[in-house]
C-alpha cells in the first residue's frame, strides 16, 4: 500500500449532524428531568432507569458519533431522527401515556423532525414513535394513565418553553448562516461576472490590437516587396553584365548581394503569410495537383541548403500516381518550412522525406525527419510561436526568423489538418503533417 493510500480522506459531515446534536442534547436533558419526576412516584424496575439515563445522557454523544463515521451522514442523522421518535414513542408507553409528558415528547420529536427533514420524513417519524409507543406499552402491561401529577405537569411545560427557545435559537442560528452561505455565493457571482466581462473586454481589445498589427505588418510587407524586388532584378542584371564583360571578381559580390534581397524577400513573404492567416484573410483554394511532381520539385528546390551543411538527403514519396485535390501551394509552402529547418539544424547528418497517402482516410501525409540538435520537451511549448525558436540562442547560431513553424501550424489547421512533432535533445525531430487530400483522378484519366 503506497502512502498516499494509506491516508484516510477525511468525510464531510453534513451541517445537519452539529445542528441535532445541540437540539438533541438539552432535549434529552429536558425529558429526562420530567421522567425522572414522574417514575420517582411510583416502583420502577431498574432497566428503565437504565434507559432514561442511557436515553438522557449518552444517546445524542452516540448519535453524533455514528452520524460523523457514516459514508452518508445526512442520511445516517435522519436514521438517528428515526431513532428519536422511536426512544420518545417507548418513553411515552413507558409513563402510561401521561398527556404532559408524552405530549412534550411527541412534540418537540416530531418539531424537530418536521424542520430538518420535511413533511415525508415527519411522517415517518411519527410512524416510528408509534412503533416505540406500542413497545413501551406493553411492556407497561398496556397500563394507560393520561393524568400526571402536579409536579411532573408544571415541570413538562416548563421544559417545552425553554426547548422552544433554544430550538428557536438554533433554527435562527442556521438560518443566519444560511443566508450567510447566500449573500456570499451572490458576491462571488457578481465577482466573476466582472472578471468575465472584463476578461472578455480584454480579450475584445487583444483581437483588435492583433487584427490592426496583421494589418500593419500586411501592409508593410507589400511595400517591402517592391524595392527588394528590384535590388534582386538589378542585382541578376549586374550578375549577367559583370559575366559578359568578364568581371569576375565583381560577380562573387553582386550574388550576395542577389541572395541576400532573396532572404530577405523569403523573410518579408513569410511576415506577410503569417498576417494574412493570423487576420483570417488565408483561403484555401481546392484544385487538382500531382503529388509526386510536387514532392519532387520542392526536394530540388531544397537540396542545396540540406546538402550544403554535409547532410544527406532522402526522399521517398508512395504516390507516384495520384492526382490529388487539395491546395498545392499551401502544402508546398508546409514541406518547404520542413524541410528548412531540418536543413539548418542538422549538420553532417540526414534529413528524410516521406509522403505518401491513406486511401482509408484521403489524408496526405508528410513527415521530415533529421539527425539534428533536437528538441526537449520545454522547448517544445514556443515551437509554434511566432517569431519565436525552440531556444533563443538559436536564432544566433543557426539564424532565422521563427515563423516558418508558426505559419506551418496555420496553414494545417486551416486546411483541417494536424502536424505533431515527436524529438529529444541530441536525438534529432521528427514532425508529421496530416492534411486532406481526396483522389482526384488516376494520371491518364483526367487532365490537370
Amino acid at each position: 500500500m503506497t502512502a498516499e493510500a494509506a491516508v484516510a480522506v477525511p468525510r464531510r459531515v453534513h451541517p445537519i449532524v452539529e445542528l441535532d446534536y445541540g437540539v438533541r442534547r438539552w432535549a434529552n436533558l429536558l425529558v429526562l428531568v420530567v421522567l425522572f419526576s414522574h417514575f420517582l412516584e411510583r416502583p420502577t424496575p431498574a432497566w428503565v432507569w437504565a434507559l432514561l439515563l442511557f436515553h438522557g445522557l449518552l444517546w445524542a454523544p452516540l448519535a453524533r458519533w455514528l452520524a460523523r463515521r457514516a459514508e452518508d451522514s445526512r442520511q445516517a442523522e435522519h436514521h438517528n431522527l428515526m431513532l428519536d421518535a422511536l426512544f420518545f414513542g417507548a418513553l411515552s408507553g413507558l409513563v402510561s401515556f401521561g398527556l404532559w409528558p408524552s405530549t412534550l415528547m411527541l412534540g418537540s420529536g416530531l418539531l424537530s423532525i418536521l424542520s430538518l427533514g420535511g413533511a415525508p420524513l415527519a411522517r415517518r417519524g411519527f410512524v416510528a414513535w408509534l412503533a416505540g409507543a406500542l413497545l413501551g406499552a406493553a411492556a407497561n402491561g398496556f397500563d394507560l394513565q393520561l393524568e400526571s401529577s402536579l409536579r411532573t405537569a408544571l415541570l413538562s411545560v416548563t421544559c417545552f418553553v425553554p426547548y422552544l427557545l433554544m430550538f428557536g435559537f438554533h433554527s435562527y442560528s442556521q438560518s443566519q448562516r444560511a443566508q450567510e452561505a447566500r449573500r456570499e455565493v451572490v458576491q462571488r457571482n457578481e465577482q466573476i461576472t466582472l472578471k468575465n466581462r472584463q476578461l472578455e473586454l480584454a480579450r475584445m481589445l487583444a483581437d483588435s490590437a492583433n487584427r490592426t498589427k496583421s494589418a500593419f505588418l500586411a501592409n508593410m510587407s507589400h511595400e517591402l516587396r517592391t524595392p527588394l524586388n528590384a535590388i534582386i532584378g538589378y542585382s541578376e542584371l549586374l550578375e549577367s553584365e559583370f559575366m559578359d564583360i568578364g568581371e569576375a571578381e565583381r560577380v562573387g559580390d553582386v550574388q550576395k548581394i542577389r541572395d541576400a534581397g532573396r532572404t530577405l524577400l523569403a523573410m518579408v513573404e513569410s511576415v506577410l503569410n503569417l498576417s494574412k492567416a493570423e487576420a483570417g484573410q488565408a483561403e484555401v483554394f481546392h484544385a487538382p495537383f500531382h503529388a509526386d511532381e510536387l514532392v519532387d520539385q520542392v526536394a530540388q528546390e531544397m537540396r542545396e541548403q540540406i546538402e550544403r551543411n554535409g547532410n544527406v538527403f532522402r526522399v521517398s514519396c508512395e504516390v507516384p500516381t495520384l492526382r490529388l485535390l487539395g491546395d498545392d501551394e499551401k502544402i508546398r509552402e508546409i514541406l518547404g518550412h520542413l524541410l528548412s529547418n531540418a536543413g539548418k539544424f542538422t549538420r553532417d547528418g540526414e534529413v528524410t522525406l516521406d509522403v505518401r497517402h491513406e486511401p482509408d482516410t484521403q489524408m496526405l501525409v508528410l513527415r521530415v525527419d533529421d539527425t539534428g540538435i533536437g528538441i526537449s520537451g520545454a522547448q517544445r511549448e514556443a515551437l509554434f510561436r511566432a517569431f519565436a525558436q525552440a531556444d533563443s540562442s538559436s536564432t544566433r547560431r543557426f539564424g532565422g526568423s521563427g515563423l516558418g513553424l508558426a505559419i506551418t501550424r496555420h496553414y494545417c489547421e486551416l486546411m483541417g489538418g494536424t502536424i505533431e512533432v515527436d524529438s529529444q535533445p541530441g536525438a534529432g525531430a521528427h514532425f508529421t503533417v496530416r492534411v486532406p487530400a481526396p483522389v482526384a483522378a488516376r494520371r491518364g484519366l483526367a487532365h490537370a
